[in-house]
């Protein structure tokens, strides 16, 4: 293992204290306590303590066990994992994400094989049984190029090992087969991989990007880890069948004495109230159902478990009842010898061990009586009492900062560190530069951690400003001289000094306004990368509306093969008013697709085959998106010759301000930031409009601007729609402005008259840099001495007079306008030279994913995850989508949790009630804000980590994509709830949504359509409420192609009318079998992909693609692409007909198509008269093969016509 390297090893050796501690340690004499170390130095005196034992690291919270596991690797090397805590989640959810239980199985994957040395974790999850460690380790499959492997072998492997057969694979957790290809993406891994089989063996390995399932690099191993944490083996299933029996038995018996206690306690209180009392015996009648509903659900919960252990699957919740297959569930301690135990700050250990024993004591109690949970549940939870029994087999040592009594310890020797804390120097150079040249004059020796090579060389340059020369290493092993001052991109969470030693350490922490956070491992890591594949059509199901391009709205029916003289072909089969039909072939798809609306679940009206009012339709919207684009065309082109004020390039000060930022941008933020930097520096005033989903760094963004517009000296006006958002804006910018010498303040009705009437002096006068404010802004009484910049928020949520003001403001200064309404990409392509747009399209990346469940609703499930979530001093969200009984469903709730502050908000409260409501949640007056979807928008509030939405099954999958976005906006473990009612009789509707819901809380394979459905419903808001009801006439797909249109006509190219494409009769077998691509989603999108082929290189491209995915295309494949080939070449041409059959094919041209003649004639020599130009009207081309197949003179035609294309003789054309 790693050493500690001298550098770091030196300081601590001039300390009499740690060399009393190291003596102890290597002489056994542990446990060991030690006083007084800062967050820093743990890991510091750990390292320098251990390097050979693996080590296993307690904390009270999974955040300080990221900190520490950080800490640990960045001072030693050595490989560190965070296992989080299982869910202590005992109810039965319809569905749950997997990203918390993909990083435990990574863990103890690692654990088991040695792979990770140093194991850290919350005391939740070592008090958490596991199974043993041979059986876990040994269920991990190795896959090997040239090792032989049936196909249907691997395939049972992987469902054995949690592993979930999908049409695509898209999420870790998922196989998918096809012919002969197996996709398989484990969970350890950051991509998928593609495995190609030879008969029995394996003939490749390849990983594949899951947006576009195109092949990435090749490889000669895959390891594929479980998908589960409990994987047993024969013999465990045979206990575990044995074991349920006696465990349904038990279940049943404390059932009943637990009812026979209640029947007893009701009969004794019954008596002295029975006169006039009319409720007793309704309440006897509720209490009577609620034991047959319990042990209802213990009957079926049993026969569930029973089935499923009969048939040796996988049930959920398995790894809680790990007492069925094991008598003696393991210990992760156990699962390596020599283990080393660290115990950081023991006392808040404890004390969070106590708390989660209670809680699942009470949760047990309440699930077994409910007919939950069966009693074996027990056997997986370790008490404090028997791990600290375990712990005492080990070396122990605990980190306390303050003096506290350990009792339970009985710690051997104590040890006194005398340390000092470096202070914080939040984007205060001067200071930190201040704090060296102390240190320096005392002979210290300063090492400051830079995080990263960029920032090492800003600091540097930053201190040289300020007279402080330090030097930049990339890497230092030997100790640091008396004097030394180095920076090294090294991160540690926190900084330390050892005044013995003259030794000061500056992590990235105290130079920024707080620790830079460590980019998500949680999360899919390719997020953003690729080509996403297919389109909207890749969801297109029986039922679905679609537009086509000539006939209108009309509905799908499926693809249907038709069958003429024994060649076959698919078609898409629609239907419009009056039960007209139309087969379209699928080489046509591209005129077709699938009808997306504005308003979700509203229905388009269907046109009619050959009636004129589709025409009529398309023409109107297309006059009113020309107008449009030649309005906004109009209103750049204004603004261009407008003289506007022209800001510096960057400052020192905004590069300092910059670095500041504690989070990692995201690749979009910082090309949003050279957008709009770019147009402050240019002399024409700024109006650009920045769009991003809340929470996607919008306001970072903006408060970039707004530094570098006071930086120039200029004053910043922020105008937001609400008072509570005018306060969060506030709060934000002085949180992330420090110590800056920058003036901030809000204007809202907050404020009191005489406050508000100060502010407004100050301002007109120059003393106030940014105001933030509501439409009050707009007041007449409102003046500014130099405003350089507008940061509109939400402009759409203004009113119409409101937006007056704000146009009339927008002279000549710049104006950034923020939109929390995503825009659909191929809008924001389709409007570039018409708008200003800059788009946020994907979020920032997570520490922690949002833990989701699909859950029936459940009182105690709802106590449970409030106490939880409060508890950890939290707050909650309830969605409860109805005004009419919110208010009783609040008193319902007061009842169920009386210690719970309850505050209530919907749409219809008076402006300034809800504002009130809203504030005091935001300032944590209330603990649980039970609320309709009004907090789907605007609300950004970290505390906020629980929701828990009633009814889920009545919103709009985008809507619960949308509130699962609320929360999970801090460095803390998120949970969603989506509730629904099991007794309630459901819509078809809202059936198909539960089943989206589950697939998206499974494998978020629903995130793309989520997305989609939301930014289309958006669009909208964008192109305003007259084109909203265009759009909706003619559907999004439609009406971006007619707005993509109106902007190449503006762009002053020769309009050309468009000819529909050329129509393909070819006697050739064109379709795609579904033995080949098994899912009719997945031919669907490759109808589509093909269909979109305009020239060879492009089919040669799709035929890449195609091997890669599916192997081998057949014949059918093959006729398709050539068709498609074919088609697309023909339309260039001019040809309304392609006609190909055995021995004769005929490309028939349009009457006004311009034909080069001399280069026909150059091509059609080369023929010898087997091709020959017919003078007709309209003209044509004939080609005559004697013999040929319909494949073979399709292949010559689409030869011939790509030489025609390509010979340009320069020869006006006729």
């Amino acid at each position: 293992m790693p050493e500690l390297s001298p550098l770091w090893r030196q300081p601590l050796e001039k300390q009499p204290e740690f060399l009393r501690l190291e003596q102890a340690y290597r002489a056994g004499r542990t446990p060991l306590m030690i006083y007084g170390l800062s967050e820093g130095q743990k890991a510091h005196v750990l390292c320098a303590l251990e390097q050979e034992r693996a080590l296993v690291l307690i904390t009270h919270t999974l955040p300080q066990a990221h900190m520490l596991a950080a800490d640990v690797t960045a001072l030693s090397g050595r490989r560190a994992g965070v296992l989080p805590p299982r869910e202590q989640q005992l109810f039965r959810a319809a569905a749950a994400s997997r990203e918390l239980s993909a990083q435990r199985i990574r863990t103890l994957y690692g654990w088991a094989t040695e792979e990770i040395d140093v194991l850290v974790a919350p005391v939740d999850a070592l008090l958490q049984s596991v199974m043993p460690r041979e059986e876990f380790a040994g269920h991990t499959l190795k896959i090997t190029t040239g090792a032989r492997q049936a196909q249907e072998e691997l395939s049972a492997l992987l469902v054995a090992a949690g592993y979930h057969r999908e049409e695509m694979v898209e999420a870790p957790g998922q196989f998918a087969l096809r012919g002969g290809i197996v996709d398989i993406f484990p969970m350890q891994e950051e991509w998928p991989s593609r495995i190609e089989f030879f008969d029995d063996e394996v003939d490749s390995i390849r990983t594949f990007d899951p947006d576009t399932q195109r092949s990435r690099e090749k490889r000669e191993a895959l390891s594929v880890l479980p998908a589960l944490e409990v994987i047993p083996g024969e013999a465990a299933w045979a206990r575990a069948k044995t074991q349920l029996a006696s465990a349904v038995r038990e279940g049943k018996r404390r059932q009943k004495r637990r009812f026979d206690q209640l029947e007893k306690e009701r009969a004794r209180d019954a008596f002295p109230e029975m006169e006039g009392d009319e409720a007793a015996p309704d309440q006897e009648i509720a209490q009577d159902n609620s034991y047959i509903d319990a042990a209802l659900r213990l009957e079926q919960l049993a026969k569930a478990m029973t089935e499923a252990v009969t048939a040796r699957k996988p049930f959920q919740g398995m790894e809680h009842y790990l007492g069925l297959f094991y008598e003696q569930p393991a210990s992760l301690l156990s699962w390596r010898e020599d283990v080393a135990v660290v115990l950081d700050e023991p006392a808040r250990v404890r004390e969070r061990a106590q708390d989660v024993s209670l809680t699942f004591s009470e949760m047990l109690t309440m699930q077994l009586e409910q007919g939950q949970a069966l009693p074996a549940i027990a056997k997986g939870q370790r008490s404090y009492e028997q791990l600290l029994g375990e712990i005492a087999l080990c070396p122990v040592m605990a980190f306390q900062g303050l003096v506290r009594a350990v009792p339970e310890l009985h710690a051997r020797e104590t040890f006194q560190f005398l340390v000092r804390s470096v202070p914080a120097f939040p984007g205060r150079i001067e200071l930190l530069a201040e704090e060296i040249r102390a240190w320096h004059a005392q002979q210290y020796a300063v090492l400051l951690l830079a995080g990263e090579k960029a920032r090492g060389k800003h600091l540097q340059s930053a201190l040289l400003d300020q007279g402080v020369e330090a030097v930049y290493a990339e890497g230092l092993e030997r100790p640091l001289q008396s004097g030394e001052i180095v920076i090294l991109p090294l991160g540690l969470s926190h900084g330390f000094e050892y005044p013995q030693a003259k030794f000061a350490v500056i992590a990235t922490g105290e130079v920024l306004t707080s620790p830079r956070q460590q980019k998500s491992t949680l999360r899919s890591r390719h997020a953003g990368k690729g080509q996403k594949i297919g389109s909207l059509f890749t969801d297109l199901k029986v039922g679905d509306y679609v537009v086509h391009e000539l006939h209108g709205v009309g509905l799908y029916h499926g693809i249907q093969r038709i069958t003429v003289e024994g060649k076959s072909r698919d078609y898409l089969d629609l239907s419009f008013a009056g039960g007209d039909k139309l087969f379209v072939p699928t080489d046509q798809m591209d005129r077709v697709q699938k009808y997306i609306g504005v308003d979700e679940g509203a229905a388009p009206k269907l046109s009619r085959i050959g009636g004129s009012e589709w025409k009529r339709t398309k023409k109107k919207v297309s006059q009113s998106v020309a107008l449009l684009a030649e309005d906004l065309v109009a209103l750049y082109a204004q603004r261009a010759q407008t003289p506007g004020y022209a800001f510096s390039p960057d400052t020192p000060w905004q590069r300092e301000f910059e670095d500041n930022f504690p989070y990692q941008e995201t690749a979009d933020q910082l090309a949003c930031i050279e957008e709009i930097k770019r147009d402050m520096e240019s002399p024409r005033p700024m109006d650009r409009l920045l769009c991003g989903d809340v929470g996607y760094g919008k306001t970072e963004v903006a408060i970039r601007a707004a530094f570098k517009a006071v930086a120039d000296s200029k004053q910043v006006a922020f105008l937001v729609p609400t008072t509570i958002l005018a306060q969060q804006h506030y709060n934000t910018l002085v949180q992330r402005l420090g110590d800056l010498p920058v003036r901030c303040e809000v204007l809202s009705r907050f404020k009191t008259a005489a406050e508000q009437k100060d502010i407004l002096r100050r301002l007109a006068a120059g003393q106030v840099d940014i105001i933030v404010g509501t439409h009050r802004l707009l007041g007449k009484d409102v003046r500014f001495k130099d405003l350089g910049l507008l940061i509109v928020d939400e402009e759409q949520r203004f009113g119409v007079a409101h937006k007056e003001k704000i146009k009339k403001l927008k002279k000549n200064i710049d104006v950034l306008t923020l939109s929390a309404t995503p825009i659909p990409r191929t809008l924001h392509m389709s409007m570039i030279g018409i708008r200003d747009l800059s788009v946020l399209e994907n979020p920032p990346e997570e520490r922690y994913p949002v833990q989701t469940y699909v859950i029936e609703y459940n009182e105690a499930l709802v106590r449970e995850a409030v106490n939880r979530e409060l508890s950890r001093g939290g707050q909650v969200y309830m969605v409860y989508n109805r005004v009419a009984g919110i208010d009783r469903f609040a008193a319902r709730l007061r009842g169920l949790m009386p210690g719970v502050r309850i505050g209530v908000a919907h749409g219809q409260m008076p402006e300034g009630a809800l504002e009130d409501v809203m504030m005091a949640f935001m300032n944590h007056e209330i603990d649980l804000l039970l609320c309709t979807t009004i907090i789907e928008n605007g609300l950004d509030i970290p505390t906020t980590n629980t929701i828990i939405v009633c009814d889920s099954e009545r919103l709009g999958l985008s809507q619960l994509y949308q509130l699962r976005g609320r929360v999970g906006r801090s460095n803390r473990l998120a949970y969603a709830y989506f509730t629904y009612r099991p007794d309630r009789i459901m819509s078809e509707v809202a059936e198909k949504r539960l089943r989206a819901i589950r697939e998206f809380t499974e494998f978020g394979s629903g995130f793309k359509v989520a997305m989609r459905d939301l930014e289309i419903r958006g669009a909208g808001n964008l192109v305003g409420a007259q084109q909203h009801g265009h759009m909706a006439a003619v559907g999004y797909e439609m009406y971006v192609k007619l707005i993509e249109e109106a902007v190449q006509a503006l762009g002053g190219g020769p309009k050309e009318e468009k000819r529909p494409e050329t129509q393909v009769e070819a006697r050739v077998d064109a379709f795609i079998p579904s033995n080949y691509i098994r899912g009719e989603a997945g031919r669907i999108a490759m109808y589509q992909r093909i269909a979109a082929i305009a020239s060879r290189e492009e089919m040669d491209d799709v035929i890449d693609e195609i091997i890669d995915r599916y192997g081998d295309p057949p014949e059918p494949v093959m006729g398709l692409l050539a068709v498609a080939l074919a088609r697309a070449l023909a339309t260039k041409m001019g040809a309304q007909k392609l006609s190909v059959k055995p021995g004769f094919a005929t490309l028939l041209f349009y009457e006004d198509a311009k034909l080069d003649p001399q280069a026909l004639f150059e091509v059609l020599g080369r023929y010898k008269g087997r091709a020959k130009l017919s003078a007709a009207v309209p003209p044509s081309l004939q080609l005559r093969g004697k013999d040929a197949t319909a494949e073979a003179l399709l292949e010559e035609m689409t030869r011939l016509m790509e030489e025609v294309l390509n010979c340009k003789t320069g020869k006006d054309s006729v």
